[in-house]
């Protein structure tokens, strides 16, 4: 009977439902973790981009009221609850209901009797008001507004004009003038009769022990003083600066003194071709508006002229665009650097002087622009024209101060000799100048990462090549997991100890802390070569541990030498003061949190990131490329620096990308061991600000959807870019490394 051979087919077991369902299951939620991580990544990047976005809009414009009043209005303005309208003409003052473009009520001026009101200034906060009459009397006021608050929370502002004082200047009509209280009883006019003469009148109240008296005045003839033919007049808030532009393109600068009979001419500056038809400070009374017949619109300072010096030198500083039209009116605003400019041809335009922005001009009307002003709110401006049409305008600009210009250009600000890098994003006071550079944050976090990683890197990669390639099993299996822990300290902690004990005592041993890199290696190196001397039989017979200890006995008593041997080196070199040699011999300024104390204790923070990642490298290099090196003849340093380290680069790559990211996104130790101090100075002795610190350090000051608040978010996304770029690069360069040296 003949046995069949086949036999019955093997069953494997079979899945189950419940395996199979907890299979799929492990792929989805597999699945949606990833792409929650990837979808939430893109989200934070969007959302960062949204909120830095706005910076770059353009602002919004649109006319909202429109008031004919059929005379040249000579000065207008807004109070500030923006609900009253004023509007200055020949035979008085008018008050508007803003909303719906009613009167409300024409006042009666005390003193002006009848005269005709040929000119009129209105300073920036639409409270004081000058008023030059047909006889060469001006006449000095304030508007107030009373409010009453109703029930339900309705305003009702009731508006007022009060006379303060008036002063005699000329015989025939003051055809222009600037005027000026500063808030202490003194008034200050400059004032141009329709003949040519330029006077200068000052009031002050005479103070005595019983407290202020009767006030006096005194005016100043300034005519002959003027080249040419004044054509147009300025006065600071304060007083202190008056300026006259004339027909020959001229503009003069006198300082008035706190005595009143104590003035001088400053200087004299050609600064236009044609002749300068207005004049206006700009808030904080440093930077002068000029504007000529030609339509040019230009901005001067004082400049500072030489290293230390007093003397300064009126200098043109920003030029913007100009009219088609001889510019008629600038008007500043009371809130930034923003201005207005109007020219004869009926057009006017809204200008930031720091930027150097001109954001839109519109056509008023066919007549020239006779007066104009901000809303105190800065949401909005009034035009009027010589025909008596009055205009109110909604105005949007959040963020006019920033460009790509003043965000990574050089700049130059008010009270600077030349155009720099600077971030300074808040000041003590409303006139203050926000200086938004990002180049000395971007140059900060490079410095900073760069001393940290000329620390870290050398010290980290030579520390994996020694356990992976030298040391025995055992002292691999302490040292590694000890490295390691180290990546467990908080930042925090490590800023603290740099701040409050690193830096302090660098600040005493500065000299032997920079004698600690050339000390320490030369004395290990020369031991290492005494050891090499020493019989074959004796140095086989030490263990590796005791090698170990000795080493680092050796490194210890380097560091204390390198310490030792720092005031001898400081007294016999830097004549006994290193900070003070720095500072005389190469100009640099000693601060106590420097870059030295940042490569420090940033690099022991990146120290282990770089070691674990290059010692599993070289860990993972195929042991029979050493076995088949060594048995050609080759030493084991040979082996490991011909042969080891060129197979493992693509993971030492990783690991110094890895370690620079974390070096670039370092806040806390970099906030706490710095001065944080935004300069462009690649000196290891001075602090420096990165984007991160910046983020830290500013967040609390930054008014919700401001320019500081957006800004942060940029700095925020540049970082995150910056990132992004660096791994992405270092992946590109590790996939050709690997491509190249898996093929041993």
């Amino acid at each position: 009977m003949a046995l069949s051979t086949e036999s019955s087919p093997r069953r494997l077991p079979g899945i189950t439902p419940a395996a199979r369902f907890m299979d799929c299951l492990g792929k989805w939620i597999i699945t949606a973790g990833g792409l929650g991580v990837i979808v939430a990544v893109l989200g934070i990047f969007l959302f960062v981009l949204v909120e830095s976005y706005p910076l770059f809009l353009p602002p919004k414009v649109s006319q909202v009221q429109e008031i004919d009043l059929d005379r040249t209005v000579l000065a207008t303005g807004v109070d500030q609850y923006q609900k009253v309208m004023f509007a200055v003409h020949e035979t008085g003052i008018d008050f508007y209901d803003v909303a719906m473009g009613s009167l409300i009520k024409a006042a009666a001026i005390d003193g002006l009797n009848e005269r005709r009101i040929v000119s009129a200034y209105r300073a920036l906060n639409n409270e004081q008001v000058g008023l030059g009459l047909e006889d060469g009397v001006v006449l000095m006021g304030r508007l107030d507004f009373q409010v009453v608050f109703e029930d339900g929370g309705t305003q009702t502002v009731t508006p007022f004009f009060i006379v303060d004082g008036l002063i005699s200047l000329f015989d025939g009509p003051v055809v222009q003038l600037a005027y000026r209280n500063d808030g202490d009883g003194r008034s200050t006019v400059l004032a141009m009769s329709e003949a040519g003469q330029l006077k200068l009148g000052i009031t002050a109240e005479k103070r005595g022990l019983l407290g202020r008296g009767k006030t006096e005045t005194v005016v100043h003839d300034l005519t002959a003083q003027v080249t040419g033919r004044a054509t147009s007049v300025a006065v600071a808030r304060s007083g202190r600066y008056v300026l006259a532009g004339t027909d020959q393109g001229e503009v003069v600068r006198w300082e008035v003194g706190r005595p009143k009979s104590k003035f001088e001419l400053m200087q004299q500056v050609h600064a236009s071709g044609q002749a300068i038809t207005a004049l206006e400070f700009m808030l904080g009374d440093v930077s002068v508006i000029v504007g000529d017949a030609g339509g040019q619109v230009s901005t001067w300072m004082p400049v500072r002229i030489g290293e230390g010096g007093n003397d300064q030198s009126f200098e043109k500083v920003h030029v913007l665009q100009g009219h088609a039209g001889a510019v008629t009116v600038l008007t500043a605003s009371a809130r930034d650097k923003q201005f207005l400019s109007g020219d004869d041809m009926g057009h006017v335009a809204v200008h930031h002087m720091t930027s150097k922005q001109t954001f839109f001009s519109l056509h008023h009307s066919e007549v020239a622009i006779s007066a104009l002003a901000f809303l105190p709110k800065l949401d909005g401006f009034v035009t009027a024209g010589h025909n008596g049409a009055v205009r109110l305008y909604d105005f949007y600009n959040p963020h006019p101060e920033i460009t790509l210009q003043t965000l990574f250009g050089k700049v130059w600000y008010e009270g600077y000799a030349q155009p720099e890098y600077v971030w300074q994003s808040t000041g003590g006071t409303d006139e203050f100048e926000p200086k938004m550079s990002i180049v000395p944050l971007l140059f900060g976090t490079l410095k900073g990462t760069f001393y940290a990683m000329l620390f870290a890197l050398p010290l980290a990669v030579l520390a994996a090549i020694y356990t992976s390639e030298f040391a025995s099993a055992t002292v691999r299996n302490w040292v590694k997991p000890i490295v390691e822990l180290m990546a467990s300290l908080p930042s925090v902690i490590l800023g603290f100890l740099a701040g409050l004990w690193l830096a302090p005592l660098l600040e005493k041993e500065v000299v032997g802390a920079l004698l600690l890199l050339p000390l320490v290696s030369t004395v290990v190196i020369l031991c290492s070569w005494f050891w090499t001397l020493l019989p074959e039989d004796f140095a086989r017979q030490v263990p590796d541990y005791l090698i170990l200890t000795l080493l680092g006995g050796v490194t210890l008593v380097a560091l204390w030498l390198s310490f030792v041997l720092g005031p001898v080196v400081e007294s016999v070199v830097f004549g006994g003061h290193f900070q003070k040699w720095l500072l005389e011999s190469a100009e640099t300024r000693y601060d106590q949190r420097n870059c030295l104390v940042v490569g420090f204790a940033m690099g022991f923070a990146v120290v282990p990131i770089i070691y674990t990642i290059c010692e599993d490298a070289l860990s993972s290099v195929p042991s029979h490329l050493r076995a088949g090196s060594l048995a050609l003849g080759a030493t084991p340093w040979q082996t490991a620096v011909r042969v080891v380290l060129p197979t493992a680069s693509p993971g030492i790559f990783s690991a110094t990308m890895i370690g620079f990211g974390r070096a670039v996104g370092e806040t806390m130790i970099v906030l706490m061991a710095t001065g944080n101090t935004p300069i462009t100075d690649w000196s290891v002795f001075n602090g420096m600000r990165t984007l991160s610190a910046n983020i830290a350090v500013e967040i609390p000051e930054a008014p919700h959807e401001g320019t500081l608040y957006r800004i942060l978010f940029l700095t925020g996304l540049l970082l995150a870019a910056l990132t992004f770029f660096v791994n992405t690069v270092a992946e590109v360069v590790r996939q050709r490394l690997r491509e190249r040296y898996s093929r041993i």
